[in-house]
C-alpha cells in the first residue's frame, strides 16, 4: 500500500509527505490558505515559529502558559516534533522512531502527546511527561494497525485516530477517557479524526465524506457511544474543527463558496472569521496556534495572543472623508480630506487646527500629504492634467516641486528630522524605483531596487535612514522589505498569513506600520514591533490600513466605518 501520510495532519495543508510503507492512510483534502478574511476589532500579537534548520514548520497545540508544540521538517524530509517555551525550542523525537515524530498536543501540566513512525512500519501514539516517553497503541493495534494521538487534556484523557491493517483504509476517531476507549466515525464509515479534547471531555475533529469533502464536528460520550454533532461555518462548503478549550470555544478553518479558506472561532454557536489563516488550537486565555505560508511558499508556525487595540477616530470638522498617512513626534498628522463642498485637500492636522495643502501646480483636489517631520516640513505629491504624479516638499507655506533628477513621475512619501526624503520615482523606461534622497532637495540620490522585484516602491524613512519598501514578486503579489542605508541590506517584512504586504512607516526603534490584504481582498492594519507582528482591526469598520507611526509608537491610518466606503482616519497605540 502506498501511504499518503500528511506530515502536517490536522492542518489540512494538502502538502503531503509521501511514505511508501504499509501503514496508516491519513488524507485531508482542505487547503490551508495563506490568509483569512476581515474580522473586526481584533488585536493579536503574532510570534513566528521556525526551529533552526526547518524547511517548514507548523504549530498545533498550546496550554494555558502558551507552551507550544508542533512539528517541523528538515532537509531530506525527516519530521521532528518541537516544544516552544520561554522563547526556546526543544526538539522532540521518540526514541527509535523512523525519521518521523510529531508533537500534536500539550496540557496545562506540560504533558505532550503525539505520534511517531516506528521501525515496524506502523504509526504509534506516545505521551511525553517531562522527557519520559510512553508508547500508546489502541487495544489490539500493536502489529495490526496504526494509532495516532492528537490531543491530551488536563485529566490525561487522549484523542486521536487509528486505521490501516486490520482496521482497513477508513480511519476511525477515538477517545480514551479514564482508561475507557471509544472508537467512532463522524458519519457512516467516513475517514474520521479527533483533534482536540477539553477537560470536560468534549472533543472536536473532522471527517471526510465519499466526495472528499470535509465536515467539522463536536462530540461527547454518552452510554459508551460517541454522540456526534456536525459543525458548519455559516455559508461554508467545507469545515474542519481543530481545537476546543475548557470554555468550549472551538477553532478551525473553512472553505467558502469561492474556494477560499479562512480561520474561524465558534463560541457557543456564535461564529467569527479570524484574521489568522489557519487556527489549530486555542487555550483558556484565547491564544491560538497554527501555521501559514509566506509568498515564497515557506511554511511557518505561529502563536497568537490577544492584544488590546482601541484606535481613536480622527475627525476633521465637516469633512466627508479623511485619510491620515503620517504623524510626527509632536503628534501632527498629515493626509488628505474631502470637505463638505466635496472639495479634496491635502491635510496637515495639529490638534483641531486644519491646514489645507493644495499645490497650485496640480489638478484641483489631487494634492496628498504623506510625511511630516518634527520641524513641520511635509512631503507628498500631486497629479497634473495628464494624471502624472509629481513630488513636492512643503515648508513655511511654500512648495518645492519635482526634485528627483531624471524622473518622469515621482512621489515623496517620507521625511525624517534630518530632512532626508524617501519615496518612489518612474524613470524614462517607465520602471518604478524606490529612492533615498540624503540631505533632502538637492542632496544625494540613492536608487532602491529590491533584488528580483518587478518594481520597487519606497515609502517611510526613520532617523537612521532605514526605508520601507513595497515591491512586486514574480506572482504579481506585493511584498515588503526594509533598506538599511548603512549596511545596504534589504530585509523582508514577512507578515503571517498575508497575500499582499504594504510596509508604510518606520520609526527610530524599527517599528513598522503596515497594511496587508488577505485572500478575499480585505485589508487589515498591522504593526511590526520588537520582532513580533501585530494584526490589528477596527471594531467599528473594515478595510483598515496602518499608514504612519512616530517615535513614541503612535500609529495612524484609515478605515471604512461600518456601512460606508469612504475613509475615516484613526490614531492609536497597541
Amino acid at each position: 500500500m502506498n501511504i499518503d501520510q500528511i506530515a502536517l495532519l490536522r492542518r489540512g495543508s494538502g502538502r503531503r509527505f509521501e511514505i511508501s510503507i504499509a501503514a496508516l492512510l491519513f488524507t485531508l483534502p482542505l487547503m490551508a490558505l495563506a490568509t483569512a478574511p476581515d474580522a473586526f476589532g481584533q488585536g493579536l500579537k503574532i510570534t513566528r515559529l521556525n526551529p533552526k534548520g526547518a524547511t517548514s514548520a507548523v504549530a498545533i497545540g498550546l496550554n494555558k502558559t502558551n507552551q507550544v508544540v508542533g512539528n517541523y521538517t528538515i532537509k531530506g524530509g525527516t519530521v521532528k516534533g518541537f516544544e516552544f517555551a520561554s522563547n526556546k525550542y526543544t526538539t522532540i523525537v521518540f526514541p527509535g522512531s523512523k525519521n518521523f515524530t510529531r508533537a500534536n498536543g500539550i496540557n496545562d501540566t506540560g504533558e505532550i502527546a503525539g505520534d511517531f513512525f516506528g521501525t515496524d512500519n506502523w504509526y504509534h501514539g506516545f505521551t511525553d511527561a517531562a522527557g519520559t516517553f510512553t508508547q500508546y497503541d489502541l487495544p489490539g493495534g500493536l502489529g495490526n494497525f496504526s494509532t495516532s494521538i492528537f490531543a491530551v487534556n488536563n485529566n490525561g484523557d487522549t484523542a486521536g485516530a487509528a486505521g490501516g491493517g486490520t482496521l482497513g483504509s477508513a480511519n476511525e476517531g477515538w477517545v480514551n477517557i479514564a482508561g475507557t476507549v471509544t472508537t467512532f466515525y463522524g458519519s457512516g464509515t467516513d475517514n474520521t479524526y479527533a483533534f482536540s479534547i477539553n477537560s470536560t471531555d468534549e472533543f472536536v475533529g473532522q471527517y471526510i465524506d465519499s466526495s472528499n469533502l470535509s465536515h467539522g464536528y463536536s462530540g461527547t460520550i454518552s452510554g459508551g457511544k460517541a454522540v456526534i454533532t456536525e459543525i458548519v461555518f455559516p455559508g461554508a462548503v467545507q469545515t474542519a474543527c481543530e481545537g476546543i478549550n475548557d470554555s468550549g470555544e472551538i477553532t478551525g478553518y473553512y472553505i467558502d463558496s469561492a474556494g477560499i479558506g479562512h480561520g474561524f472561532t465558534d463560541i457557543g454557536g456564535v461564529f467569527a472569521t479570524s484574521d489568522l489563516p489557519f487556527i489549530a488550537s486555542v487555550n483558556a486565555g484565547g491564544s491560538y496556534v497554527g501555521d501559514y505560508f509566506d509568498p515564497t511558499g515557506m511554511q511557518y508556525g505561529y502563536v497568537a495572543s490577544p492584544q488590546s487595540f482601541k484606535p481613536t477616530t480622527v475627525k476633521v470638522s465637516k469633512a466627508i472623508s479623511t485619510s491620515t498617512f503620517g504623524v510626527n513626534n509632536s503628534g501632527v498628522l498629515v493626509g488628505q480630506y474631502t470637505d463638505s463642498t466635496n472639495t479634496t485637500h491635502g491635510l496637515i492636522l495639529s490638534g483641531t487646527t486644519v491646514t489645507n495643502v493644495d499645490d497650485a501646480s496640480g489638478v484641483a483636489g489631487s494634492t496628498l500629504v504623506n510625511g511630516i517631520n518634527t520641524a513641520g516640513t511635509a512631503v507628498g505629491y500631486y497629479l497634473d492634467t495628464s494624471n502624472l504624479a509629481h513630488c513636492f516638499l512643503y515648508s513655511g507655506g511654500k512648495f518645492t516641486n519635482d526634485f528627483i533628477p531624471g524622473a518622469t513621475q515621482a512621489e515623496a512619501l517620507g521625511i525624517n528630522d534630518a530632512g532626508d526624503i524617501s519615496g518612489v520615482f518612474v524613470d524614462a523606461s517607465n520602471a518604478e524605483h524606490g529612492f533615498l534622497l540624503k540631505g533632502g532637495v538637492g542632496g544625494t540620490l540613492t536608487q532602491l531596487d529590491v533584488p528580483g522585484a518587478t518594481y520597487t516602491f519606497g515609502w517611510g524613512i526613520n532617523a537612521s535612514d532605514t526605508v520601507t519598501l513595497i515591491w512586486g514578486n514574480s506572482k504579481n503579489n506585493a511584498e515588503s522589505s526594509t533598506y538599511n542605508a548603512t549596511t545596504k541590506a534589504y530585509t523582508t517584512v514577512n507578515v503571517p498569513g498575508a497575500v499582499n504586504v504594504y510596509a508604510h512607516s518606520i520609526n527610530k526603534t524599527g517599528a513598522i506600520a503596515y497594511a496587508w490584504s488577505d485572500a478575499s481582498g480585505n485589508y487589515h492594519a498591522g504593526l511590526l514591533s520588537g520582532g513580533s507582528y501585530y494584526l490589528l482591526d477596527e471594531a467599528s469598520g473594515s478595510n483598515i490600513h496602518g499608514d504612519g507611526i512616530n517615535d513614541t509608537g503612535l500609529m495612524v491610518g484609515r478605515y471604512y466605518p461600518t456601512r460606508t466606503t469612504t475613509y475615516q482616519g484613526f490614531k492609536g497605540q497597541k
